[in-house]
């Protein structure tokens, strides 16, 4: 007998492919199976994802650790569990520009105009492009955390791989509360979104804390401050940067910027 998925020699006792792990016993597909299956891969507390967002929570040095020492099957790899993190970003998205969120969104908490087109057009943009908006602070966590956080000296690649399982995890747990926000206290969303810049800022500064530990206390915080300045003066840049390049491709004019004359 041969294993379907890796074509591994199999006796004819094996119920599971000691090699990948599959089941030997494909049959046809009926209904019983697929919701077996389907409870199996998203409901099982013992299945890959709940067991990386689990030890991502508590022990997030185990599953970058792990991961960025070889050991790839324990835990889902970053890339993954990133797409996990697109995908429900995705759904928050797409329901946004169903209900007509942008109307409903208080930009006054920030100190900027609710009559002020740019705000609108911003968010037009973030919206259709958040994939790639969301990539881009990426970078950002693993530039701030290679210039201090580093007692393990990790290369650029695999503080992207520290960041990716970061920026992924904090969009993953934060899900449930974003969208129950959204949907029924959607004016307060702005004032939530600005407190997960802060919570974005603390996990990754755990995360890396706990990836690269140092015996005194003061050196400790003292790093975490110099990340969470690097952290703030990066995430400041790509929004400016966001601006920057509306206005130079034309999608957003300087005029954009000022309150709508009534």
């Amino acid at each position: 007998m041969t294993c379907k998925n890796c074509e591994t020699s199999l006796r004819t006792d094996f119920m599971f492919c000691p090699s990948c792990g599959s089941k030997t016993d494909a049959g046809r597909i009926t209904f019983k199976k697929l919701w077996a299956d389907f409870k199996e891969r998203f409901f099982d507390l013992d299945n890959t994802f709940f067991r990386t967002v689990k030890t991502m929570t508590f022990r997030p040095e185990e599953v970058v650790g792990l991961y960025i020492d070889g050991v790839r099957r324990r835990f889902m790899n970053p890339m993954s569990y990133l797409g996990v993190a697109l995908g429900l970003s995705g759904i928050l998205f797409f329901i946004m520009q169903k209900i007509g969120f942008l109307e409903l969104l208080d930009f006054e908490f920030l100190g900027s105009q609710s009559d002020v087109p740019a705000n609108g057009k911003v968010m037009d943009v973030i919206m259709e492009y958040q994939t790639f908006v969301f990539l881009m602070y990426i970078p950002v966590i693993a530039f701030a955390g290679i210039l201090s956080f580093n007692s393990r000296g990790y290369n650029l690649p695999e503080h992207l791989v520290t960041a990716i399982y970061t920026l992924a995890h904090i969009s993953i747990i934060t899900f449930p509360v974003s969208l129950v926000i959204m949907l029924f206290a959607p004016s307060v969303y702005m004032a939530y979104s600005f407190f997960n810049i802060f919570l974005m800022v603390f996990f990754s500064a755990f995360v890396l804390i706990r990836l690269h530990p140092y015996k005194n206390l003061g050196i400790i915080l003292i790093r975490a401050l110099i990340f969470a300045v690097l952290w703030i003066v990066g995430y400041f840049a790509v929004s400016i940067g966001i601006h920057a390049l509306l206005l130079l491709s034309g999608v957003v004019e300087l005029s954009d910027y000022l309150p709508q004359k009534t």
